[in-house]
């Protein structure tokens, strides 16, 4: 029979370690692979009972006796000479009158067991943590974008230059700006656009548990943590892109193991003594000056070189009025149809919306739609609608001050100037007070103070 014939090396192609002795324990086979998880060359094995070995030292457990006795598969830890602690698998095969013939042991390495384990968890807590950050960011996902002024342009057009890349991105501007969406679209714009993308804002993670939500923690770590330890963030993320928001907020501690990560590409988790390799991009965020925050010793100069590879300066709502409208439409069609409202903008709003300095810039415009799409009754906004209308006593002041006011034969400046001086002069004389005039004129104080100097000088 052509099996028979072929039996040995049949046996040889199995990726386990196979014995076949008989019922007093005489090995009758060992298969190379075998002899390479014991260490015992064959030769040495053939013919050998099993229980002579234990009496070497060489094992220390036997399972024919049992499966004899039970007649029934077996399994049991074996430890060699050597330490290494193999599991045996052992089943039996029966001749005819069903009496066992020979013994069938399987050897498996426990330590490989247990990096397998340790592999399927670790891919647990990746999916686990995966799926939960991406739940979190799945409303930020499907916020519309929409770029009109040149300079949005020009810097959408130089981000998918370095998205082709791996280097480090940093992002800088105010608070709202939109740094959550350039690091976004740097993600699918990349070659790892199918991997990861992970967002950590570093502003909002208490001081103590930074480090384990960065990095997780080693199993046995903490007495009421996970068992089997916790991935972090950074893990989490590899493969594919990490996203550290207010990056200028973390503590010195933290810059010194995050440089590290950029520097060796490798992470320590909290009570751990191994480091491991991860492969992530780092794309990092502030709204700080970082250079005055190294010059202050609160941020390390190490890393912020580190992180000044590709740098993206997003300029201000104020600086690109071109975007204003575009994007409070599309924030308006956006709310319309995720609350099934029917609202537009009267040509006054749009202008007002134009007129405004938007401190909170896109975020400030993002929440201002969608309060007047879940709170308006009208069909038609307008600027009495927006909560940034001056208000009526200005209007009044402005109205008063340009009472008589003579034009002729002056220029559009002079004018205006004329116009500002009664505007500040009036609302002076009403309220009394530079810092609530300069609050609702929407002027700094010390603007209002120098202006009112000046006057007073001419």
């Amino acid at each position: 029979m052509i099996i028979k014939k072929y039996w040995s090396q049949i046996i040889e192609t199995f990726d386990e370690a196979v014995s076949i002795s008989d019922p007093d324990g005489i090995i009758l086979y060992a298969n190379k692979r075998h002899e390479a998880l014991t260490g015992i060359p064959g030769e040495e094995l053939m013919g050998k009972s099993v229980h002579e070995l234990v009496r070497r030292g060489l094992f220390d457990v036997v399972l024919n006796p049992g499966i004899l006795r039970s007649k029934q598969p077996e399994t049991q830890v074996q430890e060699l000479a050597s330490g290494q602690k193999l599991v045996l698998d052992g089943h039996p095969v029966f001749d005819e009158d069903g009496n066992v013939a020979l013994v069938v042991t399987y050897l498996r390495d426990v330590t490989k067991i247990s990096e397998m384990r340790e592999q399927l968890a670790s891919q647990q807590e990746l999916l686990k943590a995966y799926q939960k950050m991406q739940s979190l960011d799945m409303t930020v996902d499907h916020m519309p974008t929409m770029v009109q002024s040149k300079m949005m342009k020009q810097l959408f057009g130089q981000l998918s230059i370095i998205a082709e890349t791996d280097a480090t991105v940093l992002l800088l501007g105010e608070t709202g700006v939109g740094k959550d969406v350039f690091a976004r679209r740097l993600h699918k714009l990349s070659p790892h656009s199918e991997s990861a993308f992970i967002k950590a804002d570093c502003g909002s993670m208490p001081k103590n548990l930074i480090e384990t939500e960065l990095f997780g923690y080693a199993p046995g770590t903490f007495s009421g943590g996970n068992k089997g330890g916790k991935i972090g963030l950074i893990e989490a993320a590899s493969g594919g892109t990490l996203f550290l928001d207010e990056i200028g907020e973390l503590p010195l501690l933290m810059q010194t193991k995050l440089l590290r990560l950029l520097q060796d590409r490798e992470i320590v988790r909290v009570g751990a003594t191994v480091p491991q390799k991860v492969d992530v991009r780092i794309v990092a965020a502030t709204n700080k000056n970082l250079e005055k925050e190294v010059e202050a010793g609160r941020f390390r100069s190490d890393l912020y070189y580190r992180l000044k590879v590709a740098v993206i300066d997003i300029p201000p709502l104020r600086k690109r009025k071109a975007d204003i409208l575009p994007l409070a439409r599309v924030f308006l069609k956006f709310f319309c149809q995720k609350y099934r409202r029917e609202v537009t903008f009267s040509q006054a709003a749009e202008k007002a919306l134009l007129k405004h300095s938007w401190p909170g810039n896109v975020r400030e415009l993002e929440n201002l739609v969608l309060g007047c799409v879940v709170t308006s009754k009208k069909s038609m906004l307008d600027v009495a609608d927006l909560p940034f209308t001056p208000s009526a006593e200005i209007c009044v002041a402005a109205q008063d001050g340009l009472g008589g006011l003579e034009v002729t034969g002056k220029s559009m400046k002079e004018v205006l100037a004329e116009v500002e001086k009664n505007i500040i002069q009036t609302g002076m004389k009403r309220v009394g007070n530079i810092a609530k005039l300069a609050k609702e004129l929407k002027l700094d104080r010390t603007t209002v103070f120098r202006k009112l100097k000046k006057y007073e000088a001419e």
